[in-house]
């Protein structure tokens, strides 16, 4: 005690408890991106150094995991096709992180607006934030045909689940340890996004969209994306989980689709002085009838407990 006193240190004193940084992981799901990965590497240990970056090679054939590891970098290989199956490790493999960073390796996201995704989310504002894009004035960033078709999933998936972020399919994400213990992706290929979207409002959890520039890919690379195949597979994939989260959605287009038909069938009958228009009303009325057994199997499937 002598010895402190002279050294002027109080023995009384309580020592300040050390806050751990936060585990920040980047995760960069990659289907033959060689040619990208380096530089989309390199950008991300300038943009975020405190942080691990994985990628999660899904097969690729063109020596994409060799590259990542030349450069130092832990590679997860995922044997299974499809970005869905990415994720879906990704979630696995890092899900005791405190924030981890979804980004195609493709460079088409800005890695300089990282820390914009991980700030809500180390706030406690967000358990999902998304980059929100923004296609740059240059040839490739984004096709008119996706950028209809991402519009009109998005106005299907705001009629059949809810009101989300406004760039339902982005592929530049943070995710809290909290989203990423309780979501649990299925899907396997890139309808994912819509998947964890839907998920993410059906679980009441907070999300932040980040406005970010979309550049166009890496020369040397080229996209997987199959627009009509694809698009076809992302619609159907919110249309299942409609029916799981929110069934009287689909279930309310369904009764004012076959409603209205009734109502067509007996105007033209009417019309034609047939008195097949009471036939007509009445088709109308029992297609409606019809709707009750299934909404009420619907709502009891919604009111079970889903984990």
């Amino acid at each position: 005690m002598a010895d402190f006193a002279e050294r002027g240190i109080d023995d009384n004193a309580v020592a300040t408890p050390v806050v751990p940084s936060p585990t920040i992981a980047v995760a960069i799901p990659c289907f033959n991106e060689a040619g990208a990965v380096s530089a989309v590497v390199d950008a991300w240990r300038a943009a975020l150094p405190e942080a691990e970056i994985v990628v999660f090679d899904n097969n690729s054939s063109d020596g994409t995991g060799a590259v990542a590891r030349r450069i130092g970098v832990r590679v997860v290989e995922v044997r299974d096709q499809g970005k869905g199956h990415a994720v879906r490790a990704i979630f696995e493999d890092l899900g005791d992180r405190d924030v981890v960073i979804l980004v195609d390796g493709d460079g088409t996201y800005p890695a300089e607006a990282a820390r914009q995704l991980i700030e809500p989310i180390l706030q406690g504002r967000a358990d999902m934030t998304v980059g929100a894009r923004h296609p740059v004035e240059a040839p490739g960033a984004m096709t008119p045909v996706r950028g209809l078709g991402n519009w009109l999933i998005t106005a299907a998936f705001r009629a059949l689940i809810g009101p989300g972020t406004r760039d339902l399919l982005s592929g530049y994400r943070g995710f809290s340890r909290h989203f990423l213990e309780i979501v649990r992706p299925r899907s396997v290929g890139f309808e994912i996004e819509a998947e964890i979207a839907g998920q993410a409002i059906a679980r009441g959890l907070a999300c932040v969209e980040i406005d970010v520039e979309y550049r166009p890919r890496i020369a040397g690379t080229a996209s997987k994306l199959r627009v009509f195949r694809d698009g076809w597979r992302i619609l159907a994939a919110i249309l299942r989980q409609s029916i799981l989260w929110q069934p009287w959605r689909p279930l309310s287009i369904l009764a004012g689709l076959i409603g209205s038909a009734g109502f067509g069938l007996a105007i033209l009958v009417g019309q034609a002085g047939n008195p097949m228009l009471v036939i007509g009303s009445g088709w109308m009325m029992i297609s409606a009838l019809a709707m009750l057994p299934a909404a009420l199997i619907m709502v009891i499937v919604w009111k079970v407990p889903r984990r």
